[in-house]
């Protein structure tokens, strides 16, 4: 088939697609039984890239999302340097609830932040975040969190830290990692139930553009990618 004819293919499969997969189009070209050599179809797909039809969302995926998602980190910036000026070398890993609050249906009344760290030092960071006027849980679960975890304003919660995979170790967290981490404290303490879970992720998903093996990497790490998978094929018709 001539060039034009494959990029006119590539832009009928990608128009009603927020996301897909490289493998996901080559499968698709060989179940219409069309014939594609593979120098044509990344030339084809750089094509498109240059104007601006499709975008990079990540190793091997590509989107049909102009915006790039841009995570709002001011209400964090506080506690964050706080942290660092108390404890230079300490790495980890911090986000708010806050962060979202344009994405939810239902808006709380109080918003949460969640650090993660080695699980060593949470004792020393919680004493000091107290001694600063946080209101600090240390590890939360359900039952503990039903019992006695009041959530009012400057309401931290720590965990142990759990590293993305070969990623960037940030001390603010990128919205993929706090997808996956929202999903993974929903089932600790019930932030929300799951169809909010879904609205904010669909929010998210439908009208920025993320990172997507990002996202999907950090879940597995988690242990929970076939539930995050679930919600992003429901949200995205990603197969």
């Amino acid at each position: 088939m001539k060039k034009e004819t494959i990029k006119k293919i590539i832009i009928g499969y990608a128009e009603d697609k927020n996301y897909f997969h490289i493998s996901d189009l080559k499968a698709y070209f060989e179940n219409k039984q069309i014939r594609f050599k593979e120098d044509t179809l990344k030339k084809d797909i750089q094509r498109l890239k240059k104007e601006e039809i499709i975008y990079e969302a990540g190793r091997g995926w590509y989107s049909t999302i102009k915006r790039t998602f841009l995570l709002n980190t001011k209400p964090v910036e506080k506690i964050v340097e706080l942290i660092k000026n108390k404890f230079p070398f300490l790495e980890f890993s911090c986000w708010s609830t806050e962060q979202l609050k344009g994405f939810f249906h239902h808006l709380p009344s109080r918003f949460v932040t969640f650090i993660y760290a080695d699980k060593e030092i949470l004792q020393s960071l919680k004493d000091f975040l107290t001694d600063n006027d946080y209101n600090v849980y240390l590890n939360p679960y359900k039952i503990e969190a039903e019992k006695y975890v009041e959530l009012k304003d400057r309401t931290v919660i720590l965990r142990p830290f759990v590293f993305p995979r070969k990623a960037k170790r940030e001390l603010m967290a990128s919205i993929e990692k706090i997808l996956v981490d929202l999903f993974m404290e929903n089932k600790k303490i019930k932030l929300m139930d799951l169809v909010e879970y879904k609205r904010i992720v669909s929010n998210v998903l439908l009208n920025n553009r993320i990172n997507m093996p990002m996202l999907l990497d950090y879940a597995d790490r988690r242990e929970i990618w076939e539930e995050i998978k679930h919600v992003i094929n429901e949200i995205t018709k990603i197969h």
